[in-house]
């Protein structure tokens, strides 16, 4: 009897001793964008350590024991058997408690711009584990009904703690019904960037992996000041509401933000996919700088898939695809917006329409500096670019150049201002540029029909660069149906050494040639009209539709 007593009292004890201890540790942080501050405001900023925090206990099938981390200055104290308070350490902003679940609820008052706070934070993890992070141990459900924000904000959160980290979202739909401000060292992942009802097998399905914005009039996530070194990859960001709403919204007004990421990355039914904007507060004068669009699609943007209005630079747009909607009252359609930009590139990047549903412009731009299109090509929109499309009398200037390489547009370019404009071995069609004397062309090796031999001009009329003032533009010998043309210099052109003129016998010399034409005439005489043979050479030239040796 005594052994069967013991026996059951040792297992009683073992059971009470199995508890598992996880150690919490964290800071009274404030992870918010907001847009009315008058001065530099970060969007991770610390509250007072004196602020009472409220930890709430998530699991009530265990019972919740808290006790203070040994070593710790802060302080806790358990007023109710699901509830406690804690306060962190005065000298290093940190709170360290020890407990029984691996997830607790903790709130406090935040700052004048965030109100309360609210997260779901998790012990620590295993070092071995230490800087990778998942979704799911937040709290976040990913079944496509669940509000998961509260799961992924508190994961934002405890990443901007440890100063940085990777938050992985396995395959999943995750719910989010109110803006995310994003923390600077984050790597937000999830499993693969195809869009939604992508035409890859006989049954259209949606990504495996998505974050789904619920709502209109917002945006799904945000950055504010002072954030750095962010990357979004292999993820589809889709709304259900294309009515006002933003995939990643950025903005401020002093502090500056840079160095930005998007690979692989789906925009899919938002207003705007990317939309970064300066704050009036110091008249839109907010740096959003370094950004990196990789590999990424923009499907059915309804205003535009990359809207800035920023002083931005060093964006490139590279191996992306923006497939626009029909453009019409209410939706411009747009794939690319810069308001003011420099240190643009865009390479190897397609955007399009539909042929009975043209989308909007492929790029339209306010005034900028530098921008350089490489190999790029875009069809079915109404514009392929447009400069100063509300005609602002100060944007312009001739500094920058507007560089384009080895790609094809057939719809519009229309130049609005002053601009440099240097083009080479690119495809247009004949009617492509829509310019006043204002632009300044460089033009070499580029074609504006078909291939003479095979599918000609079209009918399209041949009007090059319309009304440009062509600086330069390299000639085109005739083939098949195209018409060739010679190498035009500008006006005010002067040599810097001596310039070699075709030489030809007097028997040789084409007819036909416009005004101004000139050669050099082996056997002219000089002082002759038209020109005569039987002399030692002069230089002869048309006028009046005949050659006249000099």
């Amino acid at each position: 009897m005594n052994k069967i007593f013991f026996g059951i009292a040792f297992l009683a004890i073992s059971s009470v001793s199995s508890h598992s201890q996880y150690k919490f540790e964290g800071y009274n942080i404030v992870l918010n964008a907001p847009t009315n501050h008058r001065s530099a405001t970060c969007a991770v900023r610390y509250v007072n350590p004196s602020t009472a925090i409220a930890v709430a206990d998530l699991d009530r099938a265990t019972p919740m024991k808290l006790t203070p981390c040994d070593g710790s200055s802060s302080s806790l104290s358990q007023s109710s058997a699901a509830g406690a308070t804690m306060r962190a350490s005065q000298s290093d902003y940190k709170w360290c408690f020890i407990g029984e679940d691996k997830r607790y609820r903790i709130t406090f008052q935040g700052d004048q711009h965030s109100g309360p706070i609210t997260y779901d934070w998790i012990a620590d993890v295993d070092p071995r584990q230490e800087g990778f992070y998942n979704v799911r141990d937040f709290g976040a459900a990913g079944d496509g009904r669940t509000d998961d924000t509260i799961a992924i904000r508190s994961a934002f959160a405890y990443i901007a703690s440890h100063n940085g980290g990777t938050l992985r979202f396995p395959a999943g739909d995750y719910v989010v019904r109110s803006p995310i401000a994003i923390p600077s060292g984050i790597i937000i992942e999830g499993s693969n960037g195809l869009h939604s009802n992508a035409p890859t097998s006989d049954v259209p399905r949606p990504n495996p992996t998505r974050i789904t914005l619920d709502g209109a009039k917002r945006a799904l996530f945000q950055i504010g000041e002072c954030v750095e070194k962010v990357t979004i990859r292999d993820i589809e960001l889709y709304a259900r509401s294309n009515d006002g709403t933003s995939g990643v919204e950025a903005f401020g007004a002093y502090n500056s933000s840079q160095d930005f990421v998007f690979d692989r990355v789906v925009f899919h039914n938002f207003d705007r996919g990317i939309n970064a904007y300066g704050l009036p507060q110091t008249d839109l004068n907010w740096q959003f700088d370094y950004v990196k669009v990789n590999n990424s699609r923009f499907v059915f943007s309804r205003d535009t898939g990359i809207f800035t209005n920023v002083r931005n630079s060093d964006w490139k747009i590279s191996g992306s695809l923006f497939i626009n909607p029909p453009k019409r009252a209410g939706q411009n359609a747009n794939s690319m917006h810069f308001e003011r930009a420099a240190g643009i590139l865009i390479q190897d990047t397609f955007g399009g329409g539909f042929g009975n549903a043209p989308g909007g412009t492929f790029l339209n731009i306010l005034d900028s500096g530098g921008i350089t299109i490489i190999a790029s090509q875009t069809e079915a929109m109404t514009n392929s670019i447009v400069y100063n499309a509300v005609n602002n009398p100060l944007a312009g200037d001739y500094s920058a150049p507007i560089m384009m390489i080895n790609s094809a547009f057939g719809n519009p370019i229309v130049f609005n201002a002053r601009r440099t404009f240097v083009s080479t071995g690119n495809f247009f069609t004949g009617d492509t540029f829509k310019a006043d004397e204002r632009l300044r062309v460089y033009s070499t090796g580029d074609r504006f029909c078909y291939d003479g031999f095979t599918l000609g001009c079209r009918g399209a009329q041949k009007k090059m660069f319309d009304k440009a003032t062509v600086v330069f533009m390299t000639g085109q010998p005739a083939e098949g149906s195209v018409v060739g043309h010679p190498t035009y210099f500008g006006t005010d052109v002067q040599f810097g050494g001596p310039v070699q003129m075709p030489s030809l016998m007097h028997n040789a010399l084409p007819a036909g040639r416009a005004n101004g034409s000139m050669v050099y005439c082996q056997n002219c005489r000089r002082s002759t009209t038209p020109c005569q043979a039987g002399g030692t050479g002069a230089p002869a030239m048309i006028v009046n539709g005949q050659w006249s040796c000099m």
